[in-house]
């Protein structure tokens, strides 16, 4: 028999009236069963969070405290969640206990974070300052493919701010997550984490609430319009972090034999599952044909398998729905004439996997090339002219990150700032997130930050105190 689970809600652990099962994407076998949450849940978790609000948002010190201890739990609890989160998600074990072993790191680091002070004015008869107050109760609402760190991406701040959360995990990745709400409620003041979860009708639900004053949301940019439509009647606060297309750009000077590892790390780490994922490949032609080689040679030595598996570097994707997403791209590929390298399953197992693929040979304006693949299929576009490939790199609606690799630092560093993108790297792509760092898109990547002192304060009501001396 197959574990159930049960959601946060003021301080309880609440199963739920119906649930549903939560299937490994490596085996289809089930992993467990989550609570099926109705409105009414959604209205009792707003609720508790509303009523926790006044006391959790009153004394920071007493807040750093709680998330210190939740960071403490983490890391005694590591291993077990870390097994669980494998399970339902597929990536593998080393990687799944140091998405929560980063999860500690951020609740550490805002637990700690105290901001500046701003001055604005200080004159002879006025003196004109920031303050900051919480937000009140914040709404979490979470994808499947990082569940855990983009969770703390969001609630270590929201918590550090002063407001209480309700979250809502993603259908096919919440037990992982509910287990960890399991092992804090001890920690936690009743409400002020709580948790619901189910399909689109409760993200729905929790986006309407009149008591939920913002809602923070990882996902894609069609779930990103309709949270905004949602979200208008209330005229709430909102962080939107939506799909990407991440160019890379590996300029006539690289090393072939230096950069590739690096690129094929940051194209296919998570089985390419990763927002800021390079998703487009332009080499210059010079390299072209060497860069190429060396990334098949990757990927043929890549071991895809099930994450529970030691040896495994690449698990399978999360979901039927995004494994078909990725199939359809392939085959649109091939039928396009395009070069496919890789593309297969795994001979043994059932699950969604596909192995690592390099394609070329691609229209410069093909579906691979134009819309985010969001797996582990990386097309490779050759280009001779830096400022043609900018131009046609920033040729896409949405803009998360964005990278330019050069053998020199400050050739790449200045030509990346020309790529509309929120998040910019030179000689590399992507990384853990950092809790010192914000994190942002432009265009119809979203708008917001979280982390840093920009993702701190875009949980913060900010007000000016003007004071006359």
């Amino acid at each position: 028999m197959i574990d159930s689970y049960r959601n946060l809600i003021g301080g309880e652990m609440a199963p739920g009236a119906n649930s549903y099962d939560v299937e490994n994407p490596a085996t289809l076998t089930p992993v467990g069963r989550a609570p099926l949450s109705s409105p009414a849940d959604v209205d009792l978790a707003v609720i508790a969070a509303l009523k926790a609000s006044t006391a959790w948002g009153a004394d920071l010190e007493a807040r750093g405290a709680v998330m210190a201890r939740m960071a403490d739990r983490i890391e005694a609890n590591a291993a077990e969640l870390g097994h669980l989160l494998t399970l339902e998600h597929g990536r593998p074990l080393a990687n799944a206990i140091g998405e929560f072993m980063g999860a500690a790191r951020m609740l550490r680091h805002f637990a700690a974070w105290r901001p500046e002070e701003e001055i604005f004015k200080d004159g002879e008869f006025q003196r004109a300052s920031a303050v900051r107050a919480p937000l009140g109760v914040v709404g979490l609402i979470i994808p499947w493919n990082v569940p855990i760190g983009v969770l703390h991406m969001k609630l270590a701040p929201a918590l550090a701010a002063g407001n209480t959360v309700v979250i809502k995990p993603a259908p096919t990745t919440p037990l992982a997550t509910l287990r960890y709400l399991e092992l804090i409620a001890d920690i936690v003041p009743a409400g002020v984490i709580n948790s619901v979860t189910g399909f689109a009708d409760v993200g729905a639900a929790l986006v309407a609430h009149p008591g939920i004053s913002k809602i923070s949301l990882t996902g894609s940019v069609a779930t990103g319009r309709h949270v905004m439509r949602g979200a208008a009647e209330t005229l709430k606060r909102l962080t939107l972090e939506l799909g990407g297309n991440d160019a890379a750009i590996l300029l006539d000077d690289i090393d072939p034999d230096k950069v590739a590892a690096n690129v094929f790390r940051s194209s296919f780490g998570n089985s390419g599952q990763i927002c800021v994922a390079i998703k487009r490949l332009y080499v210059h032609e010079r390299h072209f044909d060497a860069v190429v080689d060396r990334l098949k040679a990757l990927a043929d030595a890549a071991i895809v398998g099930n994450g529970l598996d030691e040896c495994v570097q690449m698990g399978p994707l999360q979901n039927r729905l995004q494994y078909d997403v990725v199939q359809d791209l392939i085959a649109d590929s091939r039928a396009n004439g395009a070069t496919v390298h890789g593309g297969d399953g795994h001979p043994d197992l059932p699950g969604h996997f596909i192995r690592p693929t390099i394609v070329t040979g691609l229209a410069r304006d093909a579906r691979l090339v134009r819309e985010e693949q969001f797996g582990p299929v990386l097309p490779v576009l050759p280009f001779s002219d830096e400022c043609a490939v900018i131009a046609e790199a920033n040729a896409v609606d949405v803009g998360l990150g964005g990278s330019v690799w050069s053998a020199d630092p400050a050739r790449a560093a200045a030509l990346v700032t020309k790529l509309d993108a929120g998040n910019l790297f030179a000689n590399h792509h992507g990384f853990p997130p950092d809790p010192q760092i914000p994190f942002g898109g432009v265009k119809a990547s979203g708008f917001g930050y979280e982390l840093g002192p920009w993702g701190f304060d875009d949980f913060s009501n900010r007000k000016i105190l003007s004071e006359v001396k």
